[in-house]
């Protein structure tokens, strides 16, 4: 029997890479140039923001009951519609709900530069925080992996967060709710948006390693 369990981690040692914080501030390797001085103003708000994120992770493991080509549905009644949610899961008896946060302070000091008119600063920050987001998604699935896997198992090697293809934004709420995220000072808009904004939600299927793995 397998228990099913929320699990909080309350500091994720992950750095996200330099090269995909650039890409989100729209860099383009061998094409753009930056001078000494623009360079150095880089790294220190790239430093400056990883210094006030505080990476955080929850995560839940749920069995799908019920499936078609345009949706699943878990063991508590949730249903998620969604094709290329299904078709990702097609090989999954179990989902795993995921939830990372770079959390307030950074938010704040973002929001606090834009206000003072160093928008070049608070864009940067902007951007490193939002990958630091997605880096610790990535440092949490490599975790469960390791957790998981004494049974036989693994995460898809692909996640899927609402928003993103036809998965409505309407989603947040079910992930939101199931993982009990108001616990750990995450909250969710009417608008189903995450506060702190640098959050991310995210779906994973688990599957059986086939046996020449």
């Amino acid at each position: 029997m397998i228990i099913k369990n929320i699990h909080y981690i309350g500091s994720i040692p992950s750095v996200p890479k330099r090269e995909m914080i650039l890409l989100r501030l729209g860099y383009k390797k061998n094409t753009t140039t930056l001078s000494e001085e623009q360079e150095k103003f880089l790294e220190s708000g790239i430093r400056s923001a990883l210094s006030l994120c505080r990476l955080s992770g929850v995560y839940g493991r749920f069995a799908i009951v019920e499936r078609s080509e345009s949706h699943i549905k878990l063991e508590n009644g949730k249903k998620f519609e969604s094709a290329s949610l299904a078709k990702l899961l097609s090989n999954s008896d179990e989902v795993m709900l995921m939830a990372s946060t770079a959390g307030k302070t950074i938010v704040d000091r973002i929001r606090s530069e834009v206000s003072t008119g160093n928008a070049a600063l608070g864009v940067i920050m902007d951007s490193t925080a939002s990958q630091a987001a997605d880096a610790a998604l990535g440092w949490l699935m490599e975790f469960i992996n390791k957790t998981i896997r004494r049974e036989g198992c693994k995460l898809t090697k692909h996640r899927y967060s609402p928003g993103y293809g036809d998965l409505l934004l309407i989603n947040q709420k079910i992930i939101y709710d199931m993982l009990e995220l108001s616990k750990y000072g995450v909250e969710l808009t009417e608008k189903y948006m995450l506060v702190p904004e640098k959050s991310v939600l995210a779906i994973a299927g688990i599957e059986r390693i086939e046996a020449y793995e």
